[in-house]
């Protein structure tokens, strides 16, 4: 059985040995938390809810992961939901998300069946290097912004 919730600061390590907790330093900061499923007590997956300074001025899910050999089994969509919950019980009553306009199609079918739709905001291009926990990552996508209303 998996279950969702916040990641706690005495989790990071365990969390950190089975997922690449990308955006972690935006976590201690209060405008961001990271949902964390758990089968039994092992991490499988998470979602990053950034809650301010985003593209849209929206909470945005960002950074939603789910280990290779878990995945099919509905657990970003239960990552999803509660980011959606988390949204909601801080006032919000929509939430945005961004997708790879040509490189994640299983994503982009995910989020249109969990009722995301086109925001109307141009495509963003990202290209360079990022920063992440894990180390520098070249990028070259283009990215669509989705929202829901909650």
């Amino acid at each position: 059985m998996i279950t969702v919730r916040e990641l706690k600061p005495s989790e990071v390590e365990i969390v950190g040995r089975h997922l690449p907790l990308s955006r972690l330093p935006q976590h201690l900061e209060e405008h961001s938390t990271y949902l964390v499923a758990w089968e039994d007590a092992v991490p499988v997956g998470h979602a990053h809810i950034a809650l301010s300074g985003t593209h849209l001025g929206l909470p945005e899910i960002q950074d939603v992961f789910v280990l290779p050999e878990l995945r099919r089994r509905g657990i970003a969509s239960q990552l999803t939901h509660a980011a959606e919950e988390e949204a909601r019980a801080r006032g919000w009553d929509r939430i945005s998300l961004s997708v790879s306009r040509d490189a994640n199609p299983a994503a982009s079918r995910l989020y249109a069946k969990l009722g995301y739709a086109d925001a109307g905001a141009e495509p963003v291009r990202v290209l360079g290097q990022v920063m992440l926990r894990s180390g520098p990552l070249d990028v070259d996508d283009t990215l669509v912004y989705l929202v829901k209303e909650l």
